[in-house]
C-alpha cells in the first residue's frame, strides 16, 4: 500500500498536482455536463420540430394518395360495368369497349397530375404502346411481377419503386394495385396506378437535404425513401417494432438519429434519419470552446498554483536551511517581516534556538558541577573505609573487654553501613534489601533478645526482583522508634507477593496504632524518612506506585508497598519518568 502523498512528497509536488487535478477535474465535469445537456436539448427540439415536420408531410402526403386510391375505387367500379357490357358482343364490341375503357382511364391520367399512366392486367387484348398511358397486359405475366405477392392476399397494395418502360426510356416509379370484381364478387383483373417517383418524393422532401426520409406502410415495407436505404434496409426489424411500440417517437441508434410518426387515418409511417454528429455539430463546436478555454483556465491557474507554491514553500525552505545549518557559534537570522503563519512559525523557531543555548549553557554549569561532585565523591570515599575501620577497632576493644553483646551490635551495625554504602545503583535485587534490613534486625534482636520475633515471608521467584535501595529501612525504623516504644513485646512481619506486573511487599507490626492525626504531628525524622521513599518511587515509576499507611486489623501499623515487577535492570528505562524540578 503505498503512503500517504501529503506524508511522503513534497510539498510544492503535491500542491502542484493536486491543484491541477482538482482543476482538470472540474473542466471536465463542466465540459461533459455542458455537452450532454447540450446534444440532449438539441436532440429533444429536434425530435420535436422533425415530428411536427413529419405530421405536416403526412398530411400532405395523405391528401394526394387518398385521391389516388379513391379514383382507382372508382375506376374499377367502372371498368367491372364496361367490361360486362362488352364481354357478351362481338369482336367489334370488345374492340369498342375496350377503348372507352382506355379513354375512361386516361382522363384519370389527364385529371391527376402526379399520375404517370395505368397498367391494367387482363384477359383484354394486351396492347402496350410507350406513347400511351393506359397500358394492358396479361394476367399470366402479372404472376411474373416481383410485386405480386404483396398483392396476393390483399384487394389492394402500394407497391414499391419499380422501373416501368416508358417513350422517355426506363422510368422508376411507385404504384398502387387495385383489384377489379365483377358481379359475382370474383376479382378478374388488377389496376396499378404508376406514379413518377420524382413526383411521388416531392410530396415527403423536407427543406433540410441532411436528413435521410423513408415511406413505409402499414406493414413496415419501404415504398420510397429519400436519400440512402442503407440504414433502413439493415434496420427493417428494429423499424418495425418501434412503429408497433409508438406511432411516434424518437431514438438514437449509433450515430443515427431517428423520427417516426404514423398516422391513424391512414396506413403510412413516415421515418426520417439524420445524422447524430450533424445535429450536435453546433454543440460540438460549443463543447470544444468551452474546452479550450477551460485549457486556457487551467493553464492559467497552473502558473498562479505553481507561484502560490513558490511562495509558500520558500519560507519553509528558509526554515529548513536555518535548521540544517544550526550552529551555535553561526546563527542564520529568518526574516522578521513575515506576520502571519510562517512568521509566528518562524518566532517559535528563534525561542526554540534561544531555549537550546540556555540549555547549553546549563549543561555547560552541570558538567562543572559534575566535575565538582566527582572530585567531593573521591573525597568522601575515604569516609566509609574510615567509619568501616573505626567500627572494627571499637569491635576489638569489646572482645578484648569481654562485652559480645556490644561486639556483635557493632558487627551488625557495621554489616548494615556496608550495605548501605558500597552499592552506588539506585535499584537493587530483593535479596539485597532484605538482607539489609535483618542486618538491622539482628542488632535490635542484641537489645530486645527474646522479646523480639520477625519473619521475613518471600517467595523464592520474588528475590531476583529489583527494588529501590534502602526502601525498607525508613519503615522499620519507625516501628522500633515509634511502634515499639515503651512495650515489652514485639513481632514485624515482612511479606512478599508477586503478581502479573507488580511486587507487592506488606510490613505489619504489633506495635502502637497511628493516631488519627499522625500525618500532621508526625516527627522530622519519620515524616522525612517516609516522604523520601514517596518521592523516589514516584520518580522512579511515577504516581502510579508508591505506599499505603495504616492501621492493622489485627493491631498495630501496616505499611504496603506497591512496586513495578522488575526482572532486569534495563526495564527501569521503560517505567521511569523523567526527573523533574522537585526530584
Amino acid at each position: 500500500m503505498r503512503g500517504n502523498p501529503f506524508k511522503t512528497m513534497r510539498i510544492e509536488f503535491v500542491f502542484f498536482f493536486g491543484f491541477a487535478l482538482i482543476v482538470t477535474v472540474l473542466v471536465a465535469i463542466v465540459v461533459s455536463f455542458s455537452y450532454y445537456n447540450g446534444s440532449k436539448e438539441i436532440a429533444d427540439n429536434t425530435s420535436y420540430y422533425q415530428q411536427k415536420v413529419l405530421v405536416e408531410i403526412h398530411k400532405k402526403l395523405t391528401t394526394n394518395l387518398k385521391d389516388i386510391e379513391q379514383s382507382s375505387n372508382t375506376a374499377a367500379l367502372n371498368f367491372s360495368d364496361l367490361y360486362e357490357e362488352m364481354a357478351d358482343g362481338n369482336k367489334y364490341d370488345q374492340v369498342r369497349g375496350q377503348a372507352n375503357i382506355r379513354a375512361q382511364l386516361n382522363n384519370y391520367v389527364y385529371g391527376m397530375p402526379i399520375l404517370h399512366s395505368i397498367h391494367v392486367y387482363s384477359n383484354l387484348t394486351p396492347s402496350y404502346n410507350v406513347q400511351e398511358y393506359v397500358q394492358f397486359l396479361s394476367m399470366d405475366g402479372m404472376e411474373k411481377e416481383a410485386w405480386y405477392k404483396d398483392l396476393k392476399l390483399s384487394d389492394e397494395a402500394w407497391l414499391g419503386e419499380r422501373i416501368i418502360k416508358t417513350n422517355s426510356g426506363d422510368m422508376p416509379v411507385i404504384s398502387f394495385a387495385r383489384k377489379v370484381y365483377n358481379r359475382f364478387n370474383r376479382a378478374f383483373a388488377v389496376m396499378v396506378f404508376n406514379v413518377k417517383v420524382p413526383d411521388f418524393q416531392s410530396l415527403i422532401t423536407t427543406e433540410d437535404s441532411r436528413s435521410n426520409l423513408a415511406l413505409l406502410d402499414a406493414t413496415g415495407k419501404l415504398i420510397t425513401h429519400i436519400g440512402k436505404a442503407d440504414f433502413f434496409n439493415t434496420h427493417q426489424a428494429e423499424i418495425e417494432g418501434l412503429l408497433e411500440e409508438h406511432n411516434s417517437g424518437a431514438k438514437r441508434t449509433g450515430d443515427e438519429f431517428l423520427v417516426w410518426t404514423s398516422s391513424k387515418d391512414s396506413n403510412w409511417s413516415l421515418l426520417e434519419v439524420t445524422s447524430w454528429r450533424q445535429i450536435t455539430a453546433g454543440s460540438l463546436k460549443q463543447t470544444r470552446t468551452i474546452l479550450a478555454l477551460g485549457i486556457a483556465t487551467i493553464i492559467v491557474i497552473l502558473i498562479l498554483a505553481v507561484f502560490l507554491s513558490r511562495q509558500f514553500i520558500k519560507p519553509i525552505g528558509l526554515l529548513l536551511k536555518t535548521m540544517s545549518s544550526f550552529s551555535l557559534n553561526k546563527k542564520s537570522p529568518l526574516p522578521t517581516d513575515y506576520k502571519n503563519e510562517f512568521g509566528t512559525l518562524f518566532q517559535g523557531y528563534e525561542k526554540l534556538m534561544q531555549r537550546i543555548e540556555q540549555l547549553y549553557e546549563t549543561l555547560e554549569e552541570k558538567h562543572e558541577q559534575q566535575r565538582a561532585a566527582e572530585i567531593k565523591a573521591l573525597q568522601m570515599m575515604i569516609n566509609p573505609h574510615f567509619l568501616y575501620n573505626s567500627l572494627d577497632q571499637v569491635n576489638w576493644m569489646a572482645i578484648e573487654a569481654d562485652q559480645p553483646q556490644i561486639s556483635s551490635m557493632l558487627s551488625h551495625l557495621g554489616q548494615f553501613f556496608r550495605l548501605s554504602l558500597t552499592n552506588t545503583n539506585s535499584l537493587v535485587p530483593l535479596t539485597e534489601e532484605l538482607t539489609h534490613i535483618e542486618s538491622y534486625l539482628q542488632f535490635q534482636k542484641i537489645r530486645w533478645e527474646d522479646r523480639l520475633s520477625y519473619t521475613l515471608d518471600v517467595p523464592e521467584e520474588a528475590g531476583k526482583l529489583f527494588v529501590p535501595k534502602v526502601i525498607l529501612q525508613p519503615f522499620v525504623e519507625n516501628a522500633f522508634v515509634h511502634g515499639f516504644h515503651g512495650k515489652q513485646q514485639a513481632s514485624l512481619i515482612i511479606s512478599v507477593s508477586v503478581s502479573f506486573d507488580e511486587l507487592l511487599i506488606v510490613l505489619r507490626d504489633d506495635g502502637r496504632k497511628l493516631r488519627e492525626d499522625w500525618q500532621e504531628k508526625r516527627s522530622a525524622k519519620g515524616g522525612y524518612g517516609l516522604r523520601n521513599v514517596r518521592e523516589r518511587i514516584e520518580a522512579l515509576f511515577g504516581n502510579k506506585y508508591g505506599f499505603t499507611l495504616g492501621n492493622s486489623p489485627e493491631g498495630g501499623t501496616e505499611a504496603t508497598i506497591r512496586l513495578p515487577k522488575l526482572e532486569s535492570l534495563k526495564q527501569k528505562g521503560e517505567q521511569q519518568d523523567v526527573e523533574n524540578s522537585h526530584y
